[in-house]
């Protein structure tokens, strides 16, 4: 099978950074790629950068700056591969990367997912790795398998090094979220969502850069807590309501809760219109949660326990969920198992 990739590539402001990244693209051993290069706006030489790198496999795209997630629906409407793969402007593939996601393709998946690596562009090394299984895996994805796997043991919710069949993006309409940070964890919820079967394998096929200070993981704002709360609202109003049955959603915008108020707990400079948004939000978006779920009566219980810390006020998450030694809400939840136990032994 001689199967096409196409690789998108948002470009703003990377001229530090893009000529190792389309350098690393050309040098796949896997040749049979369209590298689709779209220029956001960028106000450095990025673009000069992109039109002096010759590759008839590389189509450049200029545009007025949209965003993260407009540039790459763009992308998505020009991708002619059987498959499509995000790469971010400031991160590298190995040279073996696209060879060895498609070598795993056997007609079934909808997405294959290599292990992504922690990359340090200063000192050009491999710092850890982002979440991933040890070992290969092939998930049915029938009862949300993937999700429930995510809220438990923890993943990698990124869109970039993700091998996705472009049907499989086409027939369910998907789409990222126009506008907002953290648009990546939304794309991971829907694609996971209506994927029916996910292969997981152990190679590094990505090199994450982590010490890009321009980078918006780095640069905690009110954007970002407002992004995470459009996509607890887009799941609760587009998955939980619509799908009524399923019962991954309630469980799934509790453990985004908790990374909300985790990341309310160690940013401060939050606005007060933003701390009240996430206190509106948190009161509107609060879910039922149905018992048949393929998760450990524990687990139930403390997502259904995230919930409820949700609905209070910030100032009493603040004053009774934040305070050292018992500073966090797994630690609070510990305890009150604890006392639960040892209440039910007397």
């Amino acid at each position: 099978m001689n199967l096409s990739v196409s690789i998108i590539v948002p470009c703003y402001n990377a001229s530090h950074y893009m000529h190792e990244v389309l350098l690393s693209i050309q040098n796949q051993t896997y040749k049979n790629i369209q590298c689709i290069l779209i220029n956001d706006g960028s106000t450095d030489n990025t673009l000069e950068i992109i039109k002096n790198f010759p590759d008839e496999r590389f189509e450049i795209y200029d545009q007025q700056n949209k965003g993260l997630s407009d540039t790459r629906n763009f992308g998505l409407e020009k991708a002619k591969g059987d498959f499509i793969f995000f790469c971010d402007s400031d991160d590298l593939l190995p040279p073996k990367a696209i060879e060895t996601l498609v070598s795993v393709y056997t007609g079934k998946e909808d997405i294959i997912v290599g292990k992504t690596a922690t990359y340090s562009w200063d000192r050009k090394e491999n710092i850890s790795s982002l979440p991933h299984p040890s070992e290969k895996q092939l998930i049915a994805n029938e009862h949300s398998e993937v999700l429930i796997k995510n809220m438990t043991e923890g993943l990698s919710p990124i869109a970039q090094n993700k091998l996705y069949r472009k049907s499989f993006i086409r027939e369910n309409h998907l789409k990222f979220l126009s506008g907002i940070y953290h648009e990546d964890e939304l794309w991971f919820f829907e694609t996971m969502f209506r994927a029916k079967n996910i292969t997981f394998i152990p190679e590094i096929t990505y090199l994450y850069t982590v010490d890009n200070a321009q980078s918006i993981t780095k640069k905690k704002s009110d954007k970002n807590l407002l992004g995470y709360l459009s996509v607890i609202k887009t799941i609760y109003n587009n998955y939980y309501i619509k799908y009524p049955n399923n019962n991954i959603s309630a469980y799934y915008i509790a453990y985004l809760k908790k990374i909300i108020i985790g990341n309310f707990k160690n940013d401060s400079n939050y606005s007060d219109a933003a701390v009240r948004e996430m206190e509106k939000t948190f009161k509107e978006v609060n879910p039922e949660f149905n018992d048949t779920i393929n998760l450990k009566n524990i687990e139930k219980f403390y997502f259904k326990y995230l919930n409820t810390i949700s609905l209070k006020d910030p100032d009493t998450i603040k004053k009774e969920y934040f305070n050292s030694p018992v500073n966090s809400l797994r630690k609070h939840f510990r305890i009150i198992m604890f006392r639960l136990f040892n209440s039910n032994l007397k």
